[in-house]
């Protein structure tokens, strides 16, 4: 279920406003076309939840800055 995915994904980013911009770009990203955009939603919470921070894309020009 969703809503247990956004409260363990919420234990590991306390902000959520930068949980809610972290989940849409990482989903942006990781999002393909012939798949279901709730699926891929799903994934980068259960991504963020289990604490797997090189499994979501960053963006090499911010993340030095």
């Amino acid at each position: 279920m969703r809503s247990e995915l956004i409260f363990r994904a919420r234990e590991t980013v306390d902000n959520k406003y930068k949980l809610c911009q972290t989940t849409s770009k990482a989903t942006r990203r990781l999002h393909i076309a012939a798949k279901n955009t709730t699926d891929t939603i799903n994934d980068v919470l259960a991504r963020i939840a289990g604490g797997d921070e090189f499994s979501l894309p960053v963006n090499p020009i911010l993340a030095s800055s």
